[in-house]
């Protein structure tokens, strides 16, 4: 009887090749969610943010008069409280000896895709919830969309619009977040640059702020949205027809990442399986319900 010699720890002598796989894999594809979130870094288990309700205007002030002071608006505080997410899989001794590679390496693979998947899943949801007062109501108790946004100061703000995507409602959706006003009812003169849109609307959108014509009509009129607003396709939408307007330099989209994915292993002593696993930990939500319109496209 011969005795063959093993080399100890197969788990960790797969593990260079199974962690270049899993990051080369995940970021495959470019990342959509940082193209409408404001993506930052935590080193607390929880981020906090304050939001501060504005100044009245400026008051006159003559020769010998005093200064006029007041305390701002009160604002609204936010939460962010990260969460953890992992997936793991084995690998056994036996796929190891019989060199099932074609197997072993789409395992790295597959746990890299579902991760982002989890990633991009997420955050969409603010949108895909945006329209849910009931359940998925933001800071101020109402929908992320709606058109009485409670305002410290008195009235309501909206950045909720109605109506398919087309020329004349995309104007009306511009019009509106031109319209928003902080808590004591100061313009911000917002600007929107972004068209955010399912892929199912895609080149409808391209088409209205592409064409040198107004889209949608038989005129010969210009088109005066053109180059206006850069388009971004987010896949992860579940609606065909909501779309959305954002001015990214000051929408309060926020994502924090606590822990960025990260891939280790250990192997089992008993068993002989070698074990893989995926860690991240992140939170997202929304500060400011100002800088972004949406419609159901109803």
């Amino acid at each position: 009887m011969t005795l063959q010699t093993t080399t100890p720890g197969f788990g960790k002598l797969l593990e260079p090749g199974q962690r270049k796989i899993f990051f080369e894999t995940y970021p495959e594809k470019s990342e959509q969610f940082n193209k409408v979130y404001n993506v930052l870094t935590s080193k607390k288990h929880m981020e906090h943010d304050l939001s501060l309700g504005g100044f009245t205007p400026w008051e006159e002030k003559t020769e010998t008069g005093s200064v006029s002071y007041e305390d701002p608006a009160a604002g609204w505080e936010m939460h962010y409280k990260h969460k953890s997410f992992a997936k793991g899989y084995k690998i056994s001794r036996e796929m190891n000896d019989d060199e099932l590679y074609n197997v072993i390496n789409k395992k790295p693979k597959n746990l890299a895709r579902a991760g982002r998947t989890k990633v991009e899943t997420d955050a969409a949801g603010t949108f895909n919830n945006g329209f849910d007062g009931v359940a998925h109501a933001i800071y101020d108790g109402k929908a992320l969309f709606a058109n009485d946004h409670v305002l410290k100061g008195g009235g309501a703000g909206a950045n909720l619009v109605t109506g398919a995507l087309n020329d004349t409602n995309l104007k009306i959706a511009i019009q509106c977040m031109h319209e928003q006003v902080d808590e004591v009812g100061n313009k911000i003169q917002f600007q929107p640059r972004k068209l955010i849109v399912p892929r199912k609307l895609e080149f409808v959108a391209r088409e209205i702020v592409g064409s040198e014509k107004k889209s949608g009509t038989d005129f010969n009129d210009l088109n005066t949205v053109k180059g206006a607003l850069e388009v971004v396709v987010y896949d992860y939408l579940t609606s065909d027809t909501a779309w959305f307007i954002q001015d990214p330099d000051v929408s309060e989209l926020n994502f924090f990442w606590r822990v960025k994915p990260e891939f280790k292993h250990e192997e089992d002593f008993d068993t002989l399986e070698a074990k893989y696993r995926g860690y991240m930990r992140y939170s997202y939500g929304v500060s400011d319900w100002r800088g972004i319109v949406g419609s159901t496209g109803a």
